[in-house]
């Protein structure tokens, strides 16, 4: 025996962890619902399992999710989505959800989606698209009306059916036109089927119902509003058929006279025009039919007594219908006539003889008014002063009353005034005057006896020569006046005016007397006219010449003597003085004093042929007289030219067919000579391309070219001919041309197809009329086939040039019907005579695949064996046939076999043969339905479908399969009996018929068993009394089937032939088991071991599980593995029952609770909220900011859960983040000019291994803060600007601003010269004023700031220096503003005349400046040095015997940009040595035109003679006009007082008299000139003017410009206009200077400033003069822009929120801007006791704070106005806000404590109570979790069933009677949860039956060996009996029987002599047991374990 051996026996219990997560069976889930569905109506069950093993850590809660969720729920304990609300497919017929399932204990969890759709059911009646239409329809119309705003639809209201709906016509109002209508019942058209009249019925009402086809109860009705449109078929009536009217005469204009109407039973009524005719009459007629004067002058009684008119009412439509009536007017009178005299005027003459009351005259009165306006009566009103008239007031008839006294020769006048006056009531009356003369003695007499006059000779008579006076009482009396003498020469007429009758000369007589005489018939005077007549220069030279035509070679040299002539002239002195000039000769030729006629410059013949000059003769007298002598220059040939041809290339066009010989064209040369040496000969030099022989001559002498060989275009098309011209001198000269022949196409050549057949190829589907084919057809003719045209054979296609072959429009191609074509095609080169040829075009129609394939039949059926085809070759199962119309590939069929259910193991061959290729197998699918589809392979492909029915035919491939892979049983060998059953097997064969038949026998003999083979039944087949210990018998049953082959399968049977007592029942080795396993394992992970004792080999033990069966699987042999990967997150805990059922029977059952808990492993990454605001802003240039905290959750746990924050990018530390708390708060400033935005990445991540880590990405926006000013890239400005331009802009001096928006606003200023500058305000563009002058100011510095207009004032200035260029504004100014100079003539070369001296600008003399002669000197006379300004002689003098006069132009040049010139008159007199009277240095002087402003004593010229002694200067008296005055010795002229523009030009004679003798004189004409200068330029009062327009504004006046000019006349006659400015936008009025806008601004789309630069402009003379203005016209922001809000997305607050928390922030921006975009805030709607929201800001906060279980809902309503500025503009918009929930509401249980009872002994699962606490929480922190904390006593034996519902059921039996407590705790979900406990009283009643215990449960007992038979072991008691009868018997450990147990008195004795050698040690358990009655099914017993 072994003493040393110790025993240290171990429990160990394994813990369950919560590893596993909730598992769905699919990850997605379809369902569907009908929409009538009630509430509560399960729609699916979505049941999760978690397979954890503890029951806490496999409870499961389920929670549903997403769009419109709250129409379901999900059933917490079982996964049942239920219905919550009524459903309705029209408004949502699909839901997409999330189903979540969640441990209730742990936070592991799994989702599913879930797509439910919602099945329409037929609960809506039918609704049409509007509930009111207005229809339209023309009167006396049928047909469809016009609806609007839709047609007519209706639609079943069940959107999912859409059942077809009918149209009906309810009702009609007014009923009488009830058949007047009908309504398609199908498409709903109205129709009005008998017309209506709109005048009887304007308006009717339809109403109309649709109705479901189904169910005519359905039905919607819609009313229809018809409008019977007017169709103009009513005439106009007038109210009158004539209207008569009387008014008085001179009716004033515009005075109604009567109304007309008219009326129109159309609608609208009478709506056209009147018409009055005639149109002159002297009315006119409104459209409102107010007949008024127009013309009242022509309303005159007297004229027109009355007037008839027509009026016309013409109706405004088609077809214009009108109506007439008269208008008679009556014109009454009114005096509206004076009268008036007639005989006027009136006169008359009273002589001497007069007598008193004698009859004058009588005047008459005429009155056309009537009646007593016309009744006259006459007043004497004046001129009757000595009373010498008197006047009858009815006849007026004027008598003379008294004598008038009268002397010799007098003559009285009286004028009398009668006045006639009409009897009007206000009479009118005229007056006339009435002349009467009353003429004395007539005695006729001069007044001078004797006249001394003068008169000039040679005027043209009649020249007035005196005028005498006399005295006379003509014409009363007739006087005549007589010419006495001389009155051949002399007359004299009625008025005493003495005249020539003819020329006098006063070289014929010098004077003459003259007697005349005056007379009246009685009497005589007379008198004596002296008349002295005055000489003229009235004789002309006359030249002695008598040929004038001369001839001279042309190439004579220059200085050649031409012809010489002379003139003389009769007059003396300068009169008969004579000077030669020439004219003509074009300046070739010139003549000197003498009259010689020289060559001056090279003749040219052929370019003129002669010349035609004059050569005037003309004196000196005053005036000048001279003769003209013409003369014929002829200039004779030299042979100097060569031919020319007309043209230097001749083209000429010939048909290729043109006749030989032919005359093509004619060239032609000229020779500009004459004679022989112009004699012009032709000759072809040469032709290319060359031809043998030549295809063209010349003809020698015309030219002509003609054709000499026959042309082919073909061949060559062009030829160039040489031809050459030479000329008859000598020597010959020559000239050549080229002649371009152009071979001109002629139709003789066919057209030519480019192929002579054509294969074309087409598809079938070719659109109708689409092109086919293109090809070419050639024509070697020029024209080509241009001109031509096609003919061809078929009706099917078209050929149009140039070559393309179509498809007809009405025709199309079917291949199948016809697959090709030959087309014949003709091909015509002209319409007429022409050419053709032909091709055959062979048309292969190709096919398109517009044929589906076909299937022979419908569909197919076949069979086949079951087998496995995948080994051998495919099997054979059918055929099927498809056939396509179509051809090659689109014709070749594919076939694709497919089965809806996807199991398919067929295949198809393309031939259409159907294998099986795979495993078929009866017994998983008896028939397979395939459908086989026929594909083409065309393009698109085409397809058709048929369906295969294979039916599988069974193979005995099956063998048996027993229910049971092994069978036990237990047989008690005490009560075994032969023929007893011991148990049935059975076996079942998937096969059928004879296959499946089965037969059951022992696979080995056996003595004590039989099986019966029909049923399977195991019977004994003997007694078994020979069995004395328990023993295990197994038998190996076979199953066979009777199919071929047979199959078999066999079953093990184990048999426990039990010999001891089998009570010791079943029970765990441990009561409770703690299990743990990761989470996320795979499906099959080990959680743990269970094991339960029997207390018998042969007793059999089933374990199963009560709970979480679909997360854990428990093994027979008590292993539990997990089902599926659990997730802690949905479950961290399961509490697993497990129960244990034996084979005994009937059998025992235990159960043990498991609890698994589920490790925690780092599945989840963190996550941040998506409510979470990633949008943010804020300012810069603040300390810190605190942009808020950013954390994220994590549904892990401890360390996993662990969650630290950091930035991506820090941006250098800008940005810091709290790791802890994700507090977000900026480290350094921000500077918005730096960076204006950042996309800051924040990490959260979990302290797990690996880490996991989510990110937020925030974009955050800085707000801009006015803290940059305004940069100006430069400091320094300069830029150069050109004198006298005008007004612009010289420079952009833009700054810049880093800010943004208002802050970066930039104005611009000019501190200093803003009388010269101006810049724009925003622009920043800086313009000068008026034109700078370098003169005045060569440089301008000034200051540019540029500022913000904002707080603060932040700015910045740059220094502009403007520099003014020098412009060459004036040219050089000569020192004299003229020059003369006299020469004698015996000066010679290089005589200096005169030095010219001019100077520019400030320089010396001469500096810069070039001279030259510009005019003046033809003869080449002078020279003139360019630089110094030197005029010379270039040659000697020649005598002259009068005067030469010279005026030459000297021009002096600046050397400026550009380079100015002005120029002097310089005057040259060359005069003989010995004149005889003074010569002056011009033959006129002509001054510089003198200025009107030109004061007195101003120089004004100066007069020079050449003479020998000195002269004296006088002017001649009476010329001149007293405005000058000379100096008598030095010549110089002079201003005597102010000049009067009006009175010039001023020609005076200046006379030079020798000094010595007065008889020796000369004269010299002075012509001044005066100018009205401009002296002043316009001058703006202001040159900057700002106005301001308003945007918007229509085309206004924006201000009138008005400049002075201190210039009269055309000098200040100003016009206005635009230098620069936008001219699209601004136009002014050049004569009123109004500037006007021209189009609309808009200040939000800009510009907003604009710079107009504008001028005035004077007319005048010798320049005209502006002055400018620079008008900045300011674009006025109007309010015309409403607020604009930014998207708003919703915000959302925590519940409870601190008041003044920033919810969010609403932004409206106004495009406005100032006041007019100033925007205010305000809310209204709902909220407004909670939010409240920033006026200026636009931010919403917290007023009062949110609580979420009283709303959690607000939909706020945003105003922006912008009130500052009319007209108010208003924005809205809404915003919804949602208020999360905070978990701030702990559960709270319906009561404080709970108390039930329960008994001690309970099954698994027994309900003991159920608690409830609600939550006002909503979402996770409303979900309640409920939990039973644990104690050490009773908290285990207690179970929640489930976590969400309260439920406590028990684990089994509890462990003592009596009360016991439990705390149940109802916990949330929120974070952090919060939760509630309450107290649970049980009352657990012992319900126990007796049990036996033993006091130890474990004995040891040694005992000797050889101690023989009955030796006393032990005595076994338990610790009470209660008085009832205990067995005590051997459970096991006796199975050798060494031991005997007395069952009454628990004695243990031994049964054989025990021998250590064989057994050292027995383990014998002993049971206690009460001794029921033998009929007692169970034993209740205590185990004892030795």
């Amino acid at each position: 025996m072994k003493t040393n051996e110790i025993e240290n026996a171990r429990v160990l219990a394994l813990e369950d962890i919560n590893d596993n997560s909730p598992q769905f069976q699919e990850s997605h889930y379809n369902a569907s619902v009908s929409e009538v569905s009630a509430i509560n109506f399960t729609v699916i069950k979505m049941e999760a399992v978690d397979r954890d093993f503890s029951p806490l850590l496999s409870l499961i809660t389920y929670s549903l999710w997403g769009p419109n969720s709250d129409y379901f729920y999900i059933r917490e304990g079982d996964g049942n989505i239920m219905v919550n609300k009524t459903l309705d497919y029209n408004k949502i017929n699909l839901f997409n959800l999330t189903v979540q399932a969640k441990e209730k204990f742990g936070n592991n969890s799994n989702t599913a989606s879930l797509l439910i759709k919602v099945q329409d059911y037929d609960t809506l009646n039918p609704y049409f698209s509007q509930s009111v239409y207005d229809g339209k329809i023309s009167e006396n119309q049928l047909g469809p009306l016009a609806i609007l705003p839709e047609k007519i639809l209706a639609k079943d209201g069940d959107t999912g059916i859409n059942e077809k709906v009918v149209y009906s016509i309810k009702l009609v109002n007014p009923p009488a036109y009830s058949n007047t209508f009908s309504i398609n019942a199908d498409t709903g058209v109205l129709e009005v089927k008998t017309a209506v009249d709109r005048e009887e019925c304007p308006y009717l009402v339809v109403g109309i119902q649709a109705t479901q086809q189904d169910n005519i109860f359905k039905a919607a009705d819609a009313v229809v509003l018809v409008t019977i449109e007017d169709v103009n078929d009513n005439h106009p009536v007038l109210s009158q058929s004539s209207y008569n009217v009387s008014i008085l005469e001179n009716f004033p204009n515009g005075m109604e006279v009567l109304q007309v109407t008219a009326v129109d039973k159309d609608e609208g009524g009478f709506q056209g025009t009147f018409i009055l005719t005639p149109a002159d009459s002297p009315f006119q007629l409104s459209q409102a039919g107010i007949l008024t004067v127009r013309n009242s002058t022509l309303l005159d009684r007297e004229r027109l007594p009355s007037i008839h008119l027509k009026v016309t009412a013409r109706d405004h439509l088609s077809p214009y219908d009108e109506v007439h009536s008269t208008i008679n007017i009556l014109l009454l009178d009114e005096n509206d006539n004076s009268p008036t005299f007639r005989g006027t005027p009136y006169k008359q003459d009273i002589f001497i003889n007069m007598t008193a009351g004698m009859s004058i005259l009588q005047v008459a009165a005429d009155d056309p008014d009537d009646g007593i306006n016309g009744e006259i009566s006459f007043i004497l009103a004046g001129g009757n002063e000595d009373g010498y008239f008197e006047l009858d007031t009815s006849t007026g008839q004027i008598s003379l009353k008294t004598v008038i006294p009268l002397g010799v020769n007098q003559l009285k006048n009286f004028v009398l005034w009668i006045t006639a006056i009409d009897g009007g009531t206000i009479p009118r009356s005229s007056s006339v005057p009435v002349q009467i003369f009353a003429v004395g003695d007539s005695r006729p007499q001069f007044i001078q006896k004797t006249y001394n006059v003068s008169v000039e000779e040679e005027l043209v008579s009649p020249v007035e020569v005196a005028r005498v006076g006399y005295e006379s009482l003509n014409p009363h009396i007739p006087v005549t006046f007589q010419v006495l003498t001389e009155s051949a020469t002399f007359d004299i007429d009625v008025n005493g005016i003495i005249s020539t009758k003819t020329k006098l000369d006063y070289e014929s007589q010098n004077n003459y007397i003259l007697n005349i005489s005056l007379s009246d018939g009685n009497a005589t005077d007379y008198a004596a006219v002296f008349i002295k007549v005055t000489d003229v220069n009235d004789n002309s030279p006359v030249f002695d010449i008598t040929s004038t035509t001369i001839t001279i070679l042309e190439n004579m040299p220059t200085g050649t003597s031409i012809t010489s002539v002379s003139a003389t002239d009769v007059d003396e002195g300068f009169n008969g003085l004579v000077i030669y000039t020439l004219k003509g000769g074009e300046g070739k030729m010139d003549i000197d004093t003498s009259g010689l006629i020289l060559l001056e410059k090279k003749l040219d013949r052929e370019t003129q042929g002669f010349y035609n000059i004059t050569v005037i003769a003309s004196d000196q007298g005053q005036p000048m007289l001279s003769t003209a002598l013409n003369l014929t220059v002829i200039i004779d040939d030299v042979n100097d030219n060569p031919p020319v041809f007309s043209s230097s290339r001749y083209e000429v066009s010939v048909p290729e067919d043109e006749v030989l010989g032919s005359a093509l064209l004619t060239v032609s040369a000229t020779d500009l000579d004459a004679g022989a040496n112009a004699f012009v000969k032709y000759r072809i030099v040469s032709q290319q391309p060359p031809t043998s022989p030549p295809a063209f001559l010349v003809n020698l002498t015309t030219g002509q070219l003609s054709l000499s060989q026959q042309l082919d275009h073909e061949t060559i098309k062009q030829f160039e001919v040489e031809v050459e011209a030479s000329d008859g001198g000598q020597p010959s000269l020559s000239a050549k041309t080229v002649v371009v022949v152009h071979v001109l196409d002629v139709n003789d050549n066919p057209p030519e197809f480019n192929q002579a057949a054509y294969d074309i190829f087409v598809f079938e589907n070719l659109q109708k009329g689409s092109p086919i084919y293109t090809f070419s057809v050639t024509d070697k003719d020029e024209a080509g086939f241009s001109q031509g045209h096609f003919i061809h054979n078929s009706t099917l296609f078209t050929v149009d040039i140039p070559g393309i072959l179509s498809l007809r429009n009405d025709t199309e191609l079917d291949r199948e019907t016809t697959s090709g074509f030959t087309l014949q095609v003709w091909a015509v080169d002209a319409e007429t005579n022409g050419l053709n040829s032909s091709a055959l075009f062979h048309i292969t129609v190709l096919d398109v695949n517009d044929n589906n394939p076909e299937f022979q039949i419908q569909s197919y059926s076949f069979a086949i064996l079951e087998a496995d085809y995948m080994l051998g070759a495919p099997a054979t199962v059918g055929h099927v046939t498809a056939n396509d119309s179509d051809e090659g590939e689109n014709a070749r069929i594919t076939y694709y076999l497919s089965a809806e259910d996807g199991d398919n193991p067929y295949s198809i061959q393309q031939d259409g043969t159907i294998l099986v290729n795979g495993y078929v197998d009866r017994e998983t699918k008896e028939k397979y339905e395939l459908l086989v589809v026929a594909s083409d392979n065309g393009v698109p492909q085409r397809q058709n479908f048929t369906y295969v029915s294979i039916q599988v035919l069974d193979v005995n491939d099956n063998p048996p399969q027993f229910t049971k892979a092994q069978y036990s049983a237990s047989v008690r060998v005490a009560t075994a009996k032969e023929g007893v059953s011991v148990l049935s097997v059975s076996a079942t064969d998937l096969d059928v018929g004879n296959n499946s038949v089965i037969s059951y026998s022992l696979m080995n003999h056996s003595d004590h068993f039989r099986i019966n083979n029909r049923t399977g039944e195991i019977t004994l087949s003997s007694n078994l009394d020979h069995i004395t210990a328990d023993a295990v018998v197994t038998l190996i049953v076979i199953a066979a089937d009777h199919g071929i082959p047979q199959l078999t399968s066999k079953a093990s049977v184990t048999l426990y032939l039990l010999v001891n007592d089998t009570s010791f029942g079943l029970t765990f080795d441990n009561s409770s088991y703690e299990f743990s396993i990761q989470e996320d394992e795979p499906a099959g992970t080990a959680v743990g071991s269970v094991k339960a004792l029997t207390g018998s080999i042969a007793i059999q033990v089933v374990y199963s599980l009560k709970s979480h069966s679909d997360k854990f699987s428990v093994s027979d042999q008590g292993d539990i593995v997990a089902l599926a990967r659990l997730d802690r997150e949905e479950e961290d805990r399961y509490s697993i029952i497990v129960e244990a059922v034996d084979t005994v029977v009937p059998p025992s059952t235990a159960v043990a609770l498991v609890t698994v808990r589920v490790n925690d492993i780092n599945d989840n990454p963190p996550v941040f909220s998506a409510l979470i605001q990633t949008k943010l802003s804020g300012p810069e240039n603040a300390a810190s900011l605190d942009l808020g905290v950013f954390s994220a959750t994590d549904l892990d746990v401890g360390v996993n859960a662990l969650i630290s924050y950091s930035l991506q990018d820090d941006f250098a530390g800008m940005f810091h983040i709290n790791s802890s708390t994700g507090k977000l708060m900026t480290k350094k400033p921000l500077d918005r000019e730096t960076m204006d935005s950042y996309e800051l990445n924040i990490i959260a991540t979990d302290s797990g291994k690996p880490s996991r880590s989510a990110s937020l990405v925030l974009s955050i926006t800085v707000d801009d803060v006015n803290d940059n000013p305004p940069v100006f890239p430069q400091k320094l400005y300069s830029v150069t600007v050109k004198e006298n331009e005008p007004p612009h802009v010289i420079l952009s001096a833009a700054a810049t601003d880093a800010d943004i928006g208002y802050n970066a606003i930039i104005h611009y200023t000019i501190i200093g010269e803003t009388s010269s500058f101006h810049v724009g305000e925003l622009s920043g563009n800086i313009t000068t004023l008026q034109p700078l002058d370098y003169e005045s100011r060569s440089q301008y510095t000034f200051i540019l700031k540029a500022f913000n207009p904002g707080e603060p004032y932040l700015h910045d200035t740059a220094n502009i220096t403007v520099t003014v260029e020098d412009a060459n504004d004036e040219g050089p100014v000569f020192d004299k503003p003229s020059y003369y100079q006299i020469l004698l003539e015996n000066s010679t070369a290089g005589t200096l005349i005169v030095d010219i001296n001019a100077r520019d600008e400030g320089k010396d003399n001469d500096e810069g400046i070039f001279y030259n002669i510009s005019a003046g000197n033809s003869e080449g006379l002078f020279s003139l040095s360019s630089t110094t300004g030197v005029l010379t002689l270039t040659r000697d003098l020649s005598k002259q015997t009068v005067p030469l006069y010279y005026s030459l132009i000297v021009t002096a040049t600046d050397s400026g940009l550009p380079p100015l010139s002005t120029s002097v008159k310089v005057s040259i007199t060359i005069a003989p040595i010995n004149t005889s009277f003074p010569v002056f240095s011009e033959a006129i002087y002509q001054p510089a035109p003198l200025s009107e402003k030109t004061l007195p004593d101003t120089f004004v010229v100066q007069i020079r003679v050449l003479y020998e002694v000195p002269v004296t200067y006088s002017i001649v008296p009476g010329e001149g006009k007293g405005y000058f005055i000379i100096d008598s010795s030095a010549g110089i002229v002079r201003t005597r007082k102010n000049l009067k523009l009006e009175d010039f030009p001023v020609i005076f004679n200046v006379q030079a008299t020798d000094s010595s003798n007065p008889s020796i004189f000369n004269k010299v004409p002075v012509n001044v000139q005066v100018i009205d200068e401009n002296d002043f330029p316009p001058v703006f009062p202001s040159s900057l003017l700002e106005v301001r327009l308003e945007e918007n504004s229509p085309l206004a006046q924006i201000i009138q410009l008005k400049a002075q000019d201190s210039d009269t006349g055309r000098n200040g006659f100003l016009t206005y206009g635009i230098v620069s400015g936008d001219r699209l936008k601004f136009r002014i009025d050049e004569a009123t200077g109004i500037l006007y806008s021209t189009a609309s601004f808009d200040y939000e789309e800009g510009p907003t400033e604009y710079q107009i630069v504008t001028y005035a402009e004077d007319d005048g003379i010798p320049e005209k003069k502006r002055g400018y203005c620079t008008v900045v016209v300011k674009i006025i922001d109007v309010n015309d822009w409403p607020p604009v809000f930014d998207p708003v997305t919703e915000f959302s607050v925590n519940e409870n929120a601190p008041v003044g928390l920033i919810v969010g922030k609403i932004t409206a921006t106004d495009r406005d801007t100032g006041d007019n975009a100033f925007v205010l805030y305000s809310l209204t709607g709902g909220g407004g006791n909670i939010f409240e929201i920033d006026e200026i800001h636009g931010n919403i906060k917290i007023k009062n704070s949110p609580d979420y279980e009283t709303v959690n809902k607000y939909s706020l309503t945003v105003n922006a106005v912008n009130q500052r500025s009319a007209p108010f503009h208003q924005a809205t918009t809404n915003v919804t806000v949602l208020v999360i929930d905070v978990n701030d509401n702990a559960p709270v249980f319906a009561q404080n404590s709970y108390s039930a009872s329960i008994n001690m002994i309970n099954p698994v699962g027994a309900h003991v109570i159920t608690v409830s606490a609600t939550d006002k929480d909503q979402g996770q922190n409303g979900l309640i979790e409920y939990y039973i904390l644990p104690d050490q006593n009773f908290s285990p034996f207690f179970l929640i069933e489930d976590m969400s519902e309260g439920k406590i059921i028990t684990t089994g039996n509890l462990s003592r009677s009596g009360e016991i407590h439990l705390t149940v705790m109802a916990k949330d979900k929120g974070s952090p949860s919060l939760n509630d406990t309450a107290m649970i009283t049980l009352n657990v009643f012992d319900n126990r039956p007796f049990v036996p215990r033993f006091n130890e449960s474990e004995i040891s007992i040694s005992v000797l060996e050889n101690t023989g038979v009955d030796y006393f072991v032990y005595a076994f008691t338990v610790v009470e009996t209660l008085g009832k009868p205990i067995d005590y018997t051997v459970v096991s450990g006796n199975e050798k029987g060494h031991f005997r147990l007395d069952p009454k008195s628990g004695q243990l004795r031994t049964a054989i002599n025990l021998n250590y050698e064989e057994v050292s040690q027995y383990v014998i358990l002993i049971e206690a047991s009460e001794n029921l009655s033998s009929a007692a099914e169970v034993q209740r017993s205590g185990n004892f374990l030795i």
